[in-house]
């Protein structure tokens, strides 16, 4: 029986010794598709690809296409795994689809509020073209150089309420601007009278018919945009692999106690869906790996930080998993 347990133990201490060596291999396999004897990673999304809330995370200049890559986020993560030689971190905070395909298309006209995140002559309202040059050719200049490129694109097109504000009633805005900004420092009270107004919102009929035209004109504009990236990619370079990062629900463990507890992440899940279905659905005729993102930690549901019910980014634990994810597609 002794002999038995060594035999056991060793056996054991040489599976893990072998499974520590497959990983390590799978995890620095060269990706060098274009083989020119270096792998080029490029990173195309918004702020969750920037390692926005992360420490050492730092807003770059807009007249760049590249930022740093921020330690701990997936994208470092992911360039890691890969041996990337050069990372093109071209992920910005509050990009949409709307703006990564004005910068990517140069037919495509963008909407008012491409200002925001274009090189622009007087703060954010009448584009630069002479930065937009710039800034467009180092974008596709990088989608042309990489041999993995990942697309998380999207999920702001549905936070921006300013377009919901333009287009409802006058009677109705007074209510809308109190669940939008009437905020305190309490997440939880937020929350509550947050819900406590959309439940009287529902019930004005005229306005939530307003707000569903308008949300369903973000998703078909959304699928628009989205379907013209995409195109755009394989155009530059129809030799790289191509991931598109799907969207999680920040939201998916949180809930509010009290009488009738009510689950956040459930009134969310529809919209979500909505989005990754488009997504995940079209991958199979357009040259493209759908990456599904689900139960990833994020600091909305960590009630150890101050972004408790208000941040929808991951945790660092969350871009570690990401990375994971991202890592088992290829």
């Amino acid at each position: 029986m002794r002999n038995t347990k060594k035999l056991l133990a060793l056996l054991l201490a040489v599976a893990m010794v072998l499974s520590c060596s497959i990983v390590a291999f799978a995890y620095n396999k060269k990706y060098d598709y274009n083989n020119d004897k270096q792998v080029v990673y490029t990173v195309l999304g918004d702020s969750i690809a920037a390692g926005y809330s992360l420490d050492g995370f730092w807003e770059a200049s807009k007249w760049d296409a590249q930022w740093p890559t921020v330690r701990g986020s997936y994208p470092e993560y992911v360039g890691a795994a890969l041996g990337a030689d050069v990372i093109h971190q071209d992920a910005h905070i509050g990009l949409r689809s709307h703006d990564l395909r004005y910068l990517l298309c140069d037919d495509y006209a963008g909407d008012i509020a491409v200002g925001w995140r274009v090189p622009t002559t007087d703060n954010y309202r009448t584009v630069d073209p002479t930065g937009l040059a710039k800034v467009r050719k180092e974008y596709k200049q990088h989608i042309q150089e990489a041999d993995v490129i990942t697309l998380g694109i999207g999920i702001n097109d549905l936070t921006i309420p300013s377009g919901i504000l333009d287009n409802v009633q006058l009677e109705n805005a007074g209510l809308l601007g109190s669940i939008l900004y009437g905020l305190t420092n309490d997440p939880q009270a937020n929350w509550c009278n947050m819900l406590n107004n959309a439940y009287q919102l529902v019930d004005n009929y005229s306005y939530m018919a307003q707000v569903s035209t308008l949300l369903l004109g973000f998703y078909r504009q959304y699928i628009e945009n989205f379907n013209a990236i995409v195109t755009k990619i394989k155009e530059l370079n129809p030799t790289a692999k191509l991931l598109v990062v799907g969207y999680y629900n920040a939201a998916q463990d949180a809930f509010l106690k009290g009488a009738l507890p009510v689950d956040i992440g459930a009134l969310v899940t529809p919209l979500i869906d909505l989005f990754n279905s488009h997504a995940a659905g079209a991958a199979a005729g357009n040259g493209y790996t759908y990456v599904k993102m689900e139960h990833i930690d994020t600091l909305f549901c960590d009630r150890n930080s101050p972004g408790y019910l208000n941040d929808n980014h991951p945790t660092p634990a969350g871009h570690r998993q990401m990375a994971d994810v991202i890592l088992a597609a290829l």
